[in-house]
């Protein structure tokens, strides 16, 4: 009964993001992007996360490193 339970979760879950994958780009309409130049957010976004992580470790690493001289 759990597994059934499972699968079916599973397929409710996925039926939704299975149709869009499906889903044909609609036929004519405006460009892709407007109005040109397309500029992509992609960069600076990535690099905004790779630098919040590091400091998020540098601020952790320090407090892990106070909390364990102050238990000296």
């Amino acid at each position: 009964m759990v597994k059934l339970r499972s699968i079916l979760t599973l397929l409710l879950l996925a039926a939704p993001m299975a149709m869009e994958v499906l889903a044909q780009p609609p036929v004519g309409g405006p460009p892709p992007c407007w109005p040109p130049p397309c500029i992509p957010i992609d960069g600076g976004v990535g690099f905004l996360a790779l630098a919040g992580a590091l400091y998020g470790g540098r601020k952790a690493m320090e407090l892990r490193r106070t909390q364990r001289n102050a238990d000296r």
